[in-house]
């Protein structure tokens, strides 16, 4: 078992959650986690550096912690470099296919570039200011286990907090061309990427299978989030 200590930040106000029912609200928690251990585990690493998957979850802590953590940090440069370490963690064109499914076939290329564009920022916009401010965290890596797709593993993981219950998540990783990189993740037996297939799925439906509507909703909910996190930055 890998056991490692980790800053966790306090959760400050929020706008109104999009996501609406249990599920999507455990989804978020989920998701925040998510972005925040692999960040803090640092880059998607060569496998010849990384002896297991359970070691690209826990290793490299000190390059993200000196990058996000600074409270002081303003939060368009908070935002670029958690782009950065973002993309190197997860497989975020894998993702984004999935969460469209048979909608990603359908669309034309211009289409499929403009969604992972924009699904990106989402990511980016909702986690990325959770950074500043930390009290202390234990994550563990309890098991890794391959799965019977060549290069997937499946990850549990335990986070304490001094705030609650543990949380045990599950992470699936990919490697490929000697990376790891992260395409779910599954808390309290919720995936993220079958739960945003579903939620996106039903709001393309609803637009006549049109995913340039979902891509309009999305940038719209990216500006107007942007548009709350600048007037709180300037209030501050």
């Amino acid at each position: 078992m890998m056991k490692i200590s980790r800053t966790t930040p306090t959760r400050p106000a929020e706008p109104a959650n999009r996501w609406p029912g249990p599920a999507l609200r455990v989804l978020a928690a989920v998701c925040f986690w998510a972005m925040i251990l692999p960040v803090l585990a640092g880059t998607g690493q060569p496998a010849s550096a990384a002896s297991e998957p359970g070691t690209f979850l826990t290793s490299m802590t000190g390059r993200a912690i000196a990058q996000l953590t600074d409270e002081s940090l303003p939060l368009p440069e908070r935002k670029a470099r958690f782009r950065i370490l973002f993309r190197e963690n997860f497989d975020v064109p894998a993702v984004g296919r999935f969460v469209l499914g048979r909608y990603w076939r359908r669309a034309k290329p211009e289409t499929q570039d403009a969604f992972l564009s924009v699904f990106e920022e989402i990511m980016i916009q909702r986690f990325a200011p959770k950074f500043a401010g930390y009290a202390d965290t234990t994550f563990e890596v309890s098991r890794v286990r391959p799965l019977d797709q060549p290069g997937h593993f499946l990850i549990r993981s335990r986070i304490s907090t001094d705030r609650g219950e543990p949380i045990e998540i599950d992470w699936r990783v990919r490697e490929r061309d000697g990376h790891f990189k992260i395409i779910d993740v599954i808390g309290e037996g919720i995936s993220m990427a079958l739960t945003l297939r579903s939620e996106y799925g039903s709001a393309i439906k609803s637009s006549g299978g049109q995913v340039e509507s979902l891509i309009d909703r999305l940038r719209a909910q990216v500006q107007n989030d942007g548009d709350t996190q600048t007037s709180e930055s300037v209030a501050n």
